[in-house]
């Protein structure tokens, strides 16, 4: 399959409709999700736009997957805790070159998956990662070209893991194997790869040049690998990949996300996103907005979300990293008028028939 370099890389507007569906049942409001995600409220109809940009469809995965608390997004019955991409990027800091890196995945997720799906085999031309998903736990609600696309788009996750660690990887894939049948429906998410795609293989690969895959490598700094950073590299490949860009993204929406993940200082942020922080400062306010403004809404959106989720006020004041659970009342009372309990009785309230 050979990409048009004149398209977009889209998919249809049908492939938000299970991830909208798990987000409506855990509670969560479709208008201001996509409204924080800067992306058009008709996406959640059936008359909204045909597609959806690809790296939209990351960021909108991206940011369930921090509501959630589980980075497979609900398609593994074993849930990747909130964390977890990042605790195995810092794995792979002492690595020499893209092989070990692979290996270090490959083992980390097998670890957090509790099974082996994953392995990396050196052939005489090329280095391979392999994902053996028949024996993966998914959760049973799945339909397989629910499943086909989220793997798919694993490799291009996995993919953008190896190009934060070294831009090598970029031209580095010689070929991809996918379990897909063939080629029909819609496919538009593989124009992603400037390789060759196979279709119909009996396990996922990517398969890496030898070469570029035992070259020596510069590692970056620790604070850079981060999957923020993979994230943002998905963004800006596939918008690299389009011809005719659009506008870049909001940096409200970036940094909502990093603050959803825990990045709570504003230097670290910068540095995560590669510019300083009088510049960080000064895109928020031609947004209209301010670190210390968004840092404070996405603390009381997961505020809201734990106290609903039953957890106690004492749990949820030690998770948002106030130092006593008397702070954390008083900040809540100030961002919404009333005390945790009383939001709480207020909610409980509400479901009554």
């Amino acid at each position: 399959m050979t990409p048009d370099p004149h398209q977009p890389i889209t998919v249809s507007r049908a492939r938000l409709d299970p991830l909208l569906a798990q987000a409506t049942k855990a509670g969560i409001e479709i208008g201001p999700l996509l409204k924080s995600l800067s992306l058009p409220a008709a996406l959640a109809e059936a008359t909204g736009p045909d597609r959806i940009d690809l790296a939209d469809y990351y960021r909108l995965q991206n940011r369930l997957s921090i509501l959630f608390g589980d980075e497979t997004v609900h398609l593994s019955s074993r849930q990747l805790l909130s964390g977890s991409t990042d605790f195995v990027l810092q794995n792979v800091h002492d690595c020499d070159n893209l092989y070990e890196v692979m290996r270090v995945l490959a083992r980390s997720y097998n670890m957090l998956h509790g099974g082996q799906y994953n392995s990396v085999v050196k052939r005489r031309a090329s280095v391979d990662i392999i994902i053996n998903d028949r024996d993966f736990p998914y959760v049973d609600t799945h339909s397989a070209e629910f499943i086909y696309f989220s793997i798919e788009c694993v490799l291009i996750f996995l993919h953008c893991i190896l190009l934060i660690v070294s831009p090598s990887a970029k031209d580095a894939v010689k070929s991809v194997f996918i379990r897909r049948p063939s080629p029909g429906g819609d496919c538009a998410h593989l124009g992603y790869w400037d390789a060759p795609i196979r279709f119909a293989a009996d396990k996922y690969r990517l398969s890496f040049d030898l070469e570029t895959s035992l070259r020596p490598i510069t590692m970056p700094q620790q604070e850079a690998l981060t999957s923020n950073a993979v994230y943002q590299k998905i963004v800006d490949v596939v918008a690299g990949r389009t011809a005719r860009r659009e506008a870049p993204k909001s940096t409200t929406s970036l940094v909502r996300d990093a603050l959803s993940r825990g990045v709570v200082e504003q230097a670290d942020l910068a540095a995560q996103m590669n510019v300083s922080v009088a510049t960080l400062r000064r895109r928020l306010g031609l947004e209209g907005g301010s670190f210390r403004e968004l840092r404070r809404e996405v603390l009381n959106e997961e505020a809201q979300r734990l106290l609903l989720s039953e957890k106690s006020v004492a749990d949820v004041s030690d998770a948002l990293g106030f130092s006593e659970f008397r702070a954390f009342n008083r900040a809540f009372k100030d961002w919404n008028g009333l005390t945790p309990k009383a939001f709480i009785k207020e909610a409980l309230e509400r479901k009554k028939p």
